[in-house]
């Protein structure tokens, strides 16, 4: 496994926010973990999307799983960082896409499909997901 590239929300000295794009073989992970607090989210996280933007046209990917289990918190400018990031590796890469969320979080079982559009034809048929019990 192969770590691309990463994003970090700092507050204080430490990071509360990290999302972590990893290849492993043909398969695309990324997993977003901590709290999103910021009022302008993308300032922190612009190099990562410029990364994700960059290297995922060249890359052979087949198959892509986010991984919202560590997501502790979310605002709304959190969201719209999470849609940018979502939406550019929809864009980039192929293949179905399985969505990891929480069962018992109601944040996540009701925003994450709007964030993530899956009432868009093309994405929700792309687009699978797999509900785990808190870790």
């Amino acid at each position: 496994m192969k770590v691309l590239t990463y994003g970090d929300i700092m507050d204080g000295g430490r990071s509360v926010f990290t999302s972590v794009a990893k290849l492993d073989g043909n398969r695309l992970l990324v997993s977003f973990m901590g709290v999103i607090r910021v009022d302008n989210p993308h300032k922190e996280l612009k190099r990562y999307l410029d990364d994700l933007g960059r290297m995922l046209p060249d890359l052979d990917v087949e198959e892509t799983e986010f991984d919202f289990t560590e997501l502790l918190f979310c605002n709304s400018n959190g969201f719209y960082v999470i849609m940018d990031i979502t939406e550019l590796i929809y864009q980039s890469v192929d293949g179905p896409v399985t969505v990891r969320r929480l069962k018992v979080d109601d944040w996540q079982q009701e925003t994450l499909p709007i964030l993530l559009d899956v009432d868009e034809e093309e994405i929700g048929a792309r687009t699978t997901f797999q509900d785990v019990a808190e870790i």
